[in-house]
């Protein structure tokens, strides 16, 4: 039986994904860390019956439960602190909070690799968006060019989405499609109208009430277009790779980046 803790769990990720996790048999949730409801019943907070487990927001109240993975759907800021905390602690961590900076994450997978806990960090735990992006990396030689499109709520912090960078680099390691944001004949008459420019790629942000997570990545060449897409409609879209993420934990490397090394294609 693993007993999980979940980081951020009065978040709309954090209670998603605890409402699910009460439900296997396998698996116990022991405790929640959050700003919010400190001191409350996770079964309060999720509108069921009492659980007998708190929210706390210390560490130390953490670290007394004893918890074999923690999961935290945060922030950045809190993220980086959680991962260095639970490496200090031997805890394995399963980290789905976007925006941590890539020398953020130079200095976390050294400091895990020398550790004995796990840190699975995956900027989107959505299987089909692994997916896709695998698939946008199988035809990316076929095409002339490419340019991403990326749509979610307006509660997202970060831009672009952390899904359409690993989109991006994925796709540049099969082709270089551009080494200028603009092409030599071209301007923009209002300034980033062209978008973000990644690894090659144009990534154009959305930011939208009504919307959760959805990409669109478009190819082009002569005479023709292929759009791949992906949509998540519910925050459960995320459950079955976290679920996967706790499952496959023990038989990862102490540093893994992205839920495709999970996923065999």
């Amino acid at each position: 039986m693993k007993k999980v803790v979940i980081f951020g769990i009065s978040g709309k990720m954090g209670t998603t994904i605890s409402r699910e996790l009460l439900k296997e048999k396998d698996i116990a949730l022991v405790g929640g860390y959050d700003k919010e409801n400190v001191g409350r019943d996770i079964g309060e907070v999720l509108g069921i019956e009492k659980t007998g487990c708190r929210i706390y927001n210390s560490y130390d109240e953490i670290g007394k439960l004893r918890p074999d993975i923690i999961v935290d759907f945060s922030s950045a800021e809190l993220a980086v602190k959680t991962i260095n905390w639970a490496l200090d602690n031997s805890i394995n961590i399963i980290v789905g909070t976007t925006g941590i900076k890539k020398e953020e994450l130079a200095v976390i997978e050294e400091k895990a690799l020398a550790s004995k806990s796990k840190v699975l960090i995956a900027p989107n735990f959505s299987i089909g968006a692994v997916i896709m992006i695998k698939v946008c990396g199988l035809v990316a030689k076929y095409f002339d060019s490419c340019e991403i499109i990326e749509l979610h709520h307006d509660k997202k912090k970060d831009a672009p989405s952390g899904t359409s960078i690993s989109t991006a680099e994925e796709i540049s390691r099969q082709k270089n499609f551009s080494s200028g944001r603009l092409r030599e004949e071209e301007t923009e008459t209002v300034s980033g109208s062209r978008g973000a420019f990644v690894n090659g790629i144009h990534i154009h942000s959305v930011r939208l009430s009504g919307l959760l997570a959805h990409q669109e990545v478009i190819f082009g060449c002569c005479g023709q277009t292929l759009s791949i897409r992906h949509d998540s409609l519910d925050r459960t879209a995320f459950y079955p790779g976290v679920i996967l993420a706790i499952r496959s934990i023990d038989n990862l490397s102490n540093f893994t980046f992205g839920l495709d090394k999970l996923i065999k294609i």
